[in-house]
């Protein structure tokens, strides 16, 4: 992949979360990467990249790709980077040509979905298709599920290292979070179940639904009738929590990754 023009590119660079990507990796990436913007509107794309300039003069600005959403287009895209980060949505309308080009051309993937009955589909599709090619895919890395995930990984890490013990169980309380949905997560809520039925969406939300191996037991005990009922209980230090759709989504994901790494170990 050293022969490509491009280490990173950002596709869907002039949507909501696709600027804010950009303005990120002008702010905090190695001034001499070498990546590019790349969606379907060239005049769009230029406005973007005097945006970023004006951020941080200093830095070479990035290149430019048009590109449009067809099978054809996205194939000969994931060809010129190493990593892409796609930020069209919703993704279970236009993403799957995307993961299925990264996985066949062994390009590193990374998207900001919340869309779990889809993830799961791609990983079903892909994922062999996608080890085969050394590609990595990596499904829901913004709010969505990257902070329980590194979390997670961090705090069983530090319980190894600092007091040689395991870990039963990982609670997180969200006290504070500024932001709200963007126009197109309300969509992309709304149309999920327009493509997948309720059941293939129950399935997918199961904590263990995008894990690779076998579950473990667990000795703690299970939700009350009250906490099945109303998503509330009483956590030690934590006070009262409630539970959320986020809550299941981010489960989905620490868990695939607790399978991916040999069951923990």
């Amino acid at each position: 992949m050293s022969s490509r023009p491009y280490e990173l590119i950002v596709f869907g660079a002039t949507g909501f979360t696709g600027k804010y990507t950009c303005e990120h990796i002008v702010s905090q990436l190695p001034t001499d990467l070498k990546w590019a913007v790349a969606g379907r509107s060239e005049s769009k794309l230029q406005n973007l990249v005097q945006e970023l300039k004006s951020l941080n003069p200093d830095r070479l600005a990035p290149e430019i790709v048009t590109s449009g959403l067809d099978k054809q287009s996205v194939n000969e895209l994931t060809k010129k980077t190493t990593v892409l980060i796609n930020t069209v949505g919703p993704y279970m309308l236009y993403a799957e040509p995307v993961v299925q080009a990264c996985a066949q051309n062994g390009t590193h993937y990374l998207d900001v979905t919340g869309e779990t009955p889809w993830v799961r589909e791609m990983i079903k599709k892909y994922h062999s298709t996608a080890k085969a090619n050394k590609a990595i895919i990596i499904h829901q890395i913004g709010v969505e599920s990257a902070p329980a995930d590194l979390l997670s990984w961090s705090m069983v890490q530090h319980a190894r290292r600092t007091l040689s013990a395991g870990i039963s169980e990982l609670v997180f309380s969200v006290a504070d979070l500024k932001g709200q949905p963007s126009g197109g997560t309300l969509a992309t809520v709304m149309g999920l179940f327009d493509k997948y039925s309720i059941s293939e969406t129950t399935e997918a939300m199961k904590p263990w639904s995008l894990c690779p191996t076998t579950p473990p037991r667990s000795s703690l005990e299970g939700p009350t009738l009250f906490q099945k009922l109303f998503g509330v209980r009483q956590v030690r230090d934590l006070g009262t929590l409630s539970t959320s759709i986020q809550g299941a989504t981010d489960a989905t994901i620490v868990h695939r990754s607790w399978g991916l790494f040999e069951n923990g170990n």
